[in-house]
């Protein structure tokens, strides 16, 4: 992954790639930069569990979708031989990346959520014998009966 400071320089020289290619690569490569940007606010969301920040990455991504779509519509077959060249390929395995790393964070989430979900209804149970539960259900009593 790139530091805060190497994404200014990798989106440089997206950008100075692409300016060689047809208006509507360098549109596609420059939503494509933005959808990368978008994926890695949505991760940093879900770490500070900011449901606003999710919302607004997941409405700003759908949007950057919709646009990549329109834009790979209208490529003429020497803009889809350039899209290597140009960086397209690169930020596509980047959104792989971020795609995979984001199903994992909110798998992550929805883990610890019910988890912590458990453990809360867990807390009020009452036992046959007049005794509050925990997180588990008591397993029974832990002695041995030696008269038996």
């Amino acid at each position: 992954m790139f530091a805060p400071g190497d994404m200014v320089l990798a989106g440089n020289a997206v950008s100075f790639r692409a300016s060689f290619a047809s208006p509507e690569l360098t549109a596609l490569t420059s939503a494509l930069t933005r959808l990368v940007a978008a994926s890695d606010g949505v991760a940093d969301a879900v770490t500070r569990h900011d449901r606003i920040a999710l919302s607004r990455c997941n409405e700003e991504a759908d949007a950057l979708v919709d646009e990549v779509n329109r834009l790979t519509a209208v490529l003429t077959a020497e803009d889809r031989d350039l899209l290597g060249e140009v960086g397209v390929t690169s930020l596509c395995e980047r959104l792989a990346v971020g795609a995979r790393r984001n199903a994992y964070l909110i798998e992550q989430a929805w883990a610890v959520d019910a988890a912590l979900m458990r453990l809360l209804l867990g807390l009020g149970r009452v036992g046959a014998d007049g005794t509050v539960g925990g997180y588990a259900a008591n397993p029974g009593p832990t002695y041995v009966d030696r008269q038996a």
